[in-house]
């Protein structure tokens, strides 16, 4: 990533870093605590108001312009519309770009065969000129679902998300509760090679031993505030 992001909060005296070099874990055992401050990140990553504050280089940044959120692994989808619409962007860029003399022959046909068309009623019609986005709407262009694991499927989102936004960090919720550490292991290792960081909210008591590459800082049922692998 090209800067490391630095998150605070006003509940958490220590500031969360965000950097390619580690993971970054926020272990919240009291469940309204968790429940506050996952709502919060959600709301900034949909562009609303909350608590934490992102900056990179001394200067604060936008959750959602450098970075993404999933907070629910079930029901995460590539097809979402704001991410299908950062698709259409990329390959319409594409389009006017190395493709523009495809792009021109399939308008020129589109608008021969419309026309031919017209000439077969016994009135005007009107058209509009179309663009590389209509087409692929058209077309029902959009990601395909062949996934054989929540593994796989984290590793696509990741690489749409760092091509179509060029994100440098992404935020899971409860990722561990769901992953074993060999594929946990699998998707730091993926991220370090992209140079992205990571950033996970687990929820409950810690059950398992620190990966050498996590830190985390962990807030107990009595909101005190405890560091691992500092």
């Amino acid at each position: 990533m090209k800067n490391e992001i630095i998150i605070t909060h006003v509940h958490l005296e220590t500031p969360i870093v965000i950097s390619e070099n580690f993971v970054q874990l926020l272990i919240l055992e009291n469940p309204n605590e968790f429940y506050r401050m996952v709502m919060d990140l959600d709301s900034q990553f949909d562009g609303g108001d909350g608590l934490f504050v992102f900056s990179s280089n001394g200067q604060v940044v936008q959750a959602q312009k450098s970075g993404a959120m999933v907070s629910d692994l079930f029901h995460f989808d590539l097809n979402d519309k704001k991410i299908v619409n950062l698709l259409y962007k990329k390959l319409e860029t594409v389009a006017f770009g190395d493709k523009v003399k495809n792009f021109n022959e399939l308008t020129s046909k589109t608008t021969a065969f419309i026309e031919d068309l017209a000439y077969t009623v016994p009135f005007s019609v009107d058209y509009n000129e179309l663009q590389p986005v209509d087409f692929l709407k058209l077309a029902g262009v959009k990601f395909a679902k062949a996934y054989d694991s929540l593994e796989e499927k984290l590793v696509c989102y990741i690489n749409a998300l760092i091509e179509l936004k060029n994100c440098d960090f992404f935020v899971f919720v409860n990722l561990k509760s769901v992953l074993s550490d060999e594929k946990l292991i699998k998707i730091y290792e993926h991220c370090r090679l992209e140079q992205v960081g990571l950033f996970l909210i687990e929820s409950g008591k810690r059950d398992k031993v620190l990966l050498d590459c996590e830190k985390a800082i962990i807030i107990t049922e009595d909101l005190c505030e405890i560091l691992e692998n500092y």
